[in-house]
């Protein structure tokens, strides 16, 4: 009987080992698991923009999370993450994020210097964001417009034309019949004649319509020698341009309303 006992005893010290071990065994094959799908997801060219992308699975079944840029980028992960194996189920919980499309547009001086550049991208909410990178202007506060026509001819860049104004409103955001969709107010550029900022424009699109800085002709952005004071006509007192850049042109958006003369 002693002998039956210690055999039971042990059977069920074993089985008892065993149902611990189970848990820890599934958690070990589904980090691998895991690993493995981030892996090929990595490895996949297709998907090389993606950077917000979460893998988790638990006995077997993957959970996808995160934002893509398109649907087939949705549906590609989803087939990788099938084709892993020890994969049971995938849950496709990623969202689909249109990227926001950016342009950019390089500054020269009125000898024709490159000077820097601006990067414009759509916001999620609606208007764009501009970064400015510029270096070699003049110390101090200077007025930013974003003007009509994409093309700067030094020395005076009168060639981008008036501020790009489709609703035909006056200049400033201090003048009650203002302001015009272009007007960026003020930048500071520091001692050494950098400056590194971000504005923000509003009223203005990379998209289609009449607000859009990518019209048939193009847009152009002008730095100004004084600062604007953001309520005369036609540019704030602020001066004559000291630098352009020119916003690509994208011919397939249609023409602007004309703007104020």
């Amino acid at each position: 009987m002693k002998i039956l006992f210690a055999g039971l005893s042990v059977g069920f010290l074993v089985l008892a080992v065993g149902c611990q071990n189970q848990p820890a065994n599934r958690q070990m094959k589904d980090a691998a698991i895991t690993a493995a799908v981030k892996a090929k997801l990595a490895a996949d060219v297709r998907l090389a923009t993606l950077t917000n992308v979460a893998v988790t699975t638990e006995s077997g079944n993957v959970s996808l999370r995160g934002e893509v840029e398109t649907e087939e980028q949705k549906r590609q992960c989803e087939e990788i993450a099938r084709s892993t194996d020890g994969v049971a189920r995938v849950l496709n919980d990623l969202k689909v994020i249109s990227k926001a499309p950016s342009v950019e547009a390089n500054f020269i001086d009125s000898t024709g210097k490159l000077v820097g550049k601006a990067t414009l991208s759509e916001e999620s909410g609606g208007g764009v964001r501009i970064q400015l990178n510029l270096n070699g202007l003049r110390a101090g506060v200077h007025g930013i417009h974003i003007h009509e026509i994409g093309e700067c001819k030094e020395p005076d860049f009168k060639s981008a034309g008036k501020h790009f104004n489709p609703s035909g409103k006056h200049h400033g955001a201090d003048n009650p019949q203002g302001s015009h969709a272009g007007d960026l107010g003020n930048i500071e550029v520091s001692q050494n004649g950098s400056v590194e900022t971000k504005l923000q424009a509003p009223e203005v699109t990379l998209g289609v319509g009449p607000n859009s800085l990518l019209r048939p002709g193009g847009t152009a952005i002008i730095i100004h020698a004084r600062r604007d004071d953001q309520k005369s006509d036609p540019s704030g007192d602020s001066g004559e341009p000291i630098a352009c850049g020119v916003i690509q042109t994208a011919p397939e958006y249609p023409a602007v309303t004309q703007t104020r003369k």
